[in-house]
């Protein structure tokens, strides 16, 4: 019974690694390949949309592709020149650029699937 559930808790760990909070590595840098409005049943949870962003991995971005989450705690900029700038959901567009830091957990699916908590549209 303690193997099975040492094995599960494992399991779960390999699936879920949590993001850790690095400014300096990006979790994805690309263009959304969709932005999708949350239903009104999910604004209620807090959910705003889900977004996909498709990249390319390299030294300071971890992945190439991700379904992202983005809720109300989601801190969402514009940088224009060296500043950042609030922006909203209604900004991200499809082909919009952004680099985006996940926060909590990442399920390692393909795409990967996680929460933003910082985005910002860079072109």
């Amino acid at each position: 019974m303690r193997l099975t559930c040492l094995s599960a808790g494992l399991t779960a760990v390999a699936l879920l690694a949590p993001a850790v909070a690095d400014e300096k590595k990006v979790s994805i840098r690309g263009s959304l390949a969709s932005a999708g409005q949350a239903s009104e049943e999910e604004k209620k949870g807090g959910l705003l949309g889900n977004l996909l962003v498709e990249g390319t991995k390299d030294k300071d971005a971890e992945y190439d592709k991700a379904m992202v989450k983005v809720t109300r705690a989601t801190k969402i900029y514009r940088q224009i020149g060296g500043e950042l700038r609030e922006a909203s959901f209604d900004d991200l567009k499809g082909g919009t650029k952004v680099e985006i830091w996940f926060q909590g957990p990442v399920a390692e699916s393909f795409p990967v699937q996680a929460t933003a908590g910082k985005i910002v549209i860079t072109r």
